[in-house]
């Protein structure tokens, strides 16, 4: 019996921890190689008795992960935030204000960390940008290097002139990119776009600072940070603003690249020169379980023997402490780097703000219109300063009442449509079995039947509940709140309000007309060319079946490969605009040009589509007799006649079919968007789908993101049914 007792002993201490589980278990999520941390993180859990699990996120899908882990609080203890993401999650509470003043004096930009007198994060690594300059294109104009804007505009001026294709400056743009290129000039003119959370686009400073900006659009190129990136290494671009791991990757690539790194032109106004500053910040959630733990691992990274061991295997990132520059590893391994090391001194970053994203989207479709030439900075500043102000204003509804999802009646709600079908029925079946006792023994043997198939259909119907109408009637009642994804409060009810501002918000209605235009413009033609492609491989033609296994290839690969593809074909020097030029036609910017953009994602949709639809249709051809064919052959038709009075009429059910669901996926195109223009610019390819995800996911406005997805099903359920009806109401009629 001993044995027994010590053995049960042992394995209550091993499942419970016991004196041999010391100290806690710490989540951490953050963005690098696991083995980058590793040793750094041995010696911590050597010093401290914690346990550290690591999990790595990417920039591309990290932000969304947070989001919902917070939402549904799963959230690790610590997590690793870029510098504008702080003030979101702290504003909404998130994540946990920290005791760290002592850390303030030994690290640089605390100003994204710290909202409403608190601090929510540390910085952990940081970067900055500088000038880079083309040395050849430089000489050639005889000028020296720029220190000021008036120099900058005048040497990308002359670099305009040294050749075919050549531009002097790179304007970035995107999501993200526009307004971080364009804010260093604004702050270096001695303004601000937020001052004390209120927008500033309209000051004299700003203005002048954004006409100066707009000036070099005759001789820059306007295009994403990939294709700018590109185009200098191609030495066909003079200058561009970028970070410092681009000379690595430069020289790496373009050895013969001979590049000029400088800090950022001064203003002539006021002499300064402040440039970008961003990073990773790291911070404790809402969930962590072990706030004091959490901490010390924090003060443990930000050591600068720890964050070296990061910030020494990439250029592109610098420790957040001060003095960084004096160290052996930049004096003498990487004295290139030192330019960027001196601008972090005095680089800032934006304000913090809880409502940034809302903001900086707001300005930045109104930067972009200056860009493309559509407003002046004064027209589009105010209209900006408008939209920010409204931005600033969609917090909180007034009217609103605090209600907690869990206390809703669940099981009255999604068990009523249940529960009257049981009440029903019961009742029936009770009245049959008073009405002939003759009967009774047939009703228990239709119960039976009916309750083994019920046993049969269960863990179907368990499936379907839990991960098909919960989720539906969940998303609805979401719907009808105000609840930001990363808070640690309970919905807000407001009823239909977020139905009602969607008919209003010009931004989702030209979503939805974007995404009505992507309809007509790619469904009738997928159609047509699908048809035409069937018709041709379902005759007699050699190599039949590789034609056919050729045209599906595109349904096959991912869209992300298709969309790399169509990205490279689209480039300034890609193939499109390589035809172009032989032509004597000059380059277009597929991508970047709001008459383009969503028209380019159309015809890439249509290629990538047409072939799936091609192959449907050809079944359906397979499926018509061909006895029809020889008779009418026999009474003198042609082939054009075949097709309009055999091949048409019988093939229309497939056609439906296969016009439902191409309007469908084309209605909720996404991954296409997301990939190649992300909705830009100035929105005019961003789809309804991209923007509830936008709204929901990047705004964290669960309800109003909700209330959208209602709506394309609604405008989806209409569809469909109008062309079922149609195909219904022609087929009564022959």
């Amino acid at each position: 019996m001993k044995p027994f007792l010590g053995l049960c002993g042992f394995f209550f201490l091993l499942l419970w921890g016991g004196p041999a589980q010391a100290g806690e278990v710490i989540r951490f999520w953050q963005f690098w190689p696991e083995d980058w941390l590793q040793e750094p993180l041995a010696q911590f859990e050597a010093e401290t008795g914690h346990k550290v699990v690591l999990e790595r996120l990417t920039w591309g899908d990290g932000f969304n992960k947070i989001v919902t882990a917070l939402a549904a609080a799963e959230a690790p203890d610590i997590i690793e935030l870029g510098s504008t993401w702080v003030a979101g999650f702290s504003g909404q509470g998130g994540i946990q204000p920290l005791e760290v003043e002592d850390l303030k004096p030994k690290l640089n930009l605390w100003r994204p960390t710290s909202f409403q007198g608190r601090t929510y994060a540390v910085p952990w690594t940081l970067s900055t940008g500088a000038l880079f300059i083309n040395q050849d294109l430089l000489e050639q104009t005889g000028l020296p290097p720029p220190t000021d804007w008036k120099q900058l505009k005048e040497v990308s001026e002359a670099m305009q002139g040294l050749g075919p294709g050549i531009k002097g400056f790179g304007l970035k743009t995107g999501s993200y990119t526009t307004w971080q290129k364009f804010l260093p000039f604004v702050w270096s003119n001695g303004a601000n776009l937020l001052e004390q959370g209120q927008p500033k686009p309209t000051d004299p400073a700003f203005l002048q600072a954004l006409e100066f900006y707009a000036s070099l659009v005759p001789s820059s190129l306007l295009d994403d940070n990939l294709m700018v990136r590109k185009a200098f290494a191609q030495g066909k671009l003079g200058m561009m603003l970028d970070e410092p791991g681009q000379i690595a990757q430069f020289l790496k690539e373009r050895p013969e690249l001979r590049i000029l790194v400088m800090p950022q032109p001064k203003s002539p106004y006021t002499g300064k020169s402040i440039a970008f500053a961003g990073g990773q910040m790291l911070a404790v959630t809402k969930d962590a379980k072990n706030k004091e733990a959490a901490q010390a691992l924090i003060r443990f990274l930000v050591r600068p023997e720890v964050v070296q061991q990061i910030t020494q295997r990439i250029t592109t990132l610098f420790p957040a402490y001060k003095g960084a520059a004096l160290d052996p590893f930049y004096q003498q391994k990487h004295p290139e780097l030192l330019v960027f090391l001196t601008a972090l001194e005095t680089a800032t970053s934006p304000e913090a703000h809880p409502f940034w994203i809302a903001i900086q989207e707001a300005f930045s479709l109104q930067l972009e219109r200056v860009l493309y030439g559509l407003a002046t900075p004064k027209e589009a500043m105010d209209l900006a300063l408008r939209d920010m102000l409204f931005g600033l204003n969609s917090n909180k509804p007034a009217s609103a009442s605090a209600i907690d999802p869990l206390t809703l009646p669940w099981g009255w709600i999604l068990g009523t449509p249940l529960g009257l079908w049981v009440l029903i029925t019961g009742l029936r079946m009770r009245r049959d079995w008073a009405r002939s006792p003759l009967r009774r023994g047939y009703l228990l043997r239709q119960w039976r039947y009916q309750w083994n198939t019920f046993l049969f259909l269960a863990p179907w119907l368990f499936v379907f509940l839990t991960f098909s109408l919960y989720p539906i009637a969940y998303s609805f009642f979401m719907s009808l709140t105000w609840y930001p994804a990363a808070s640690n409060e309970v919905p807000l009810w407001v009823g239909w309000s977020n139905y009602m501002e969607l008919l209003w918000d010009p931004h989702f209605l030209q979503a939805m007309k974007n995404s009505l235009i992507f309809v007509a413009g790619t469904v009738p033609v997928i159609l047509m060319l699908a048809l035409f492609l069937a018709v041709v491989l379902n005759g007699n033609l050699a190599l039949r079946n590789f034609y056919r296994a050729s045209y599906f290839m595109p349904v096959v690969a991912s869209v992300m490969v298709i969309a790399t593809l169509f990205f490279e074909l689209y480039a300034p020097q890609g193939l499109l605009n390589g035809f172009l030029g032989m032509i004597g036609l000059g380059p277009v910017p597929w991508l970047k040009d709001p008459a383009w953009a969503l028209s380019s994602v159309m015809l890439m949709n249509i290629w990538a589509s047409f072939g799936f639809y091609a192959l449907m249709l050809l079944a359906g051809l397979q499926a018509i007799p061909e006895e029809y064919y020889e008779a009418s052959s026999l009474e003198g038709a042609g082939k054009l006649r075949q097709f309009f009075t055999i091949t048409l009429p019988l093939l229309k059910p497939t056609l439906i079919v296969a016009a439902v669901m191409d309007v469908i996926l084309a209605f909720q195109v996404f991954g296409e968007i997301l990939l190649l223009t992300r909705g830009g610019p100035m929105r005019t390819s961003e789809t309804a789908v991209y923007f509830l995800y936008e709204t929901a996911f990047h705004k964290q406005r669960m309800g109003y993101g909700s209330a959208a997805a209602y709506y394309v099903f609604l405008v989806l359920l209409l569809f469909s049914l109008g062309q079922f009806w149609l195909g219904r109401e022609k087929k009564s009629k022959e």
